[in-house]
């Protein structure tokens, strides 16, 4: 079996059900219950809607999650920032052990630079 795009396939059991209500008369005439198999497309649309809102929730509850995450990082780096520099002045900013408390701060800034989300395309241009 392929994969199918469960969104798509939601989305298209109306497009069927339409189908089959604009067609009943032909497909009763050829021996089919139309309303036997909207029954079906129906119970198939409920359960995959219902695991959908399931899914939705959760991505909304992970984005929110991350930028709440995203938020008390930033807003503590400074704080962070601030320790750093005073456990290097203690140390000695020249000395060995001062250089490595500083080298701390440089990896966090080398790893958010390669962690970044790419920068906006840029707009197109309108006439």
């Amino acid at each position: 079996m392929s994969y199918v795009d469960p969104d798509a396939l939601h989305g298209s059991m109306s497009d069927l059900n339409q189908a089959i209500d604009d067609n009943a008369a032909a497909l009763t005439a050829n021996g089919t219950n139309p309303a036997t198999v909207q029954a079906s497309v129906t119970a198939i649309q409920t359960e995959l809607g219902t695991a959908k809102a399931v899914r939705d929730k959760a991505k909304t509850a992970l984005t929110n999650g991350q930028n709440a995450f995203a938020n008390v990082g930033s807003g503590n780096y400074d704080k962070f920032s601030s320790i750093i520099d005073s456990v290097a002045g203690a140390l000695g900013k020249k000395t060995p052990e001062g250089k490595r408390v500083l080298a701390i701060r440089k990896r966090l800034h080398s790893r958010s630079a390669k962690t970044a989300p790419p920068a906006p395309a840029a707009a197109p241009a309108t006439k």
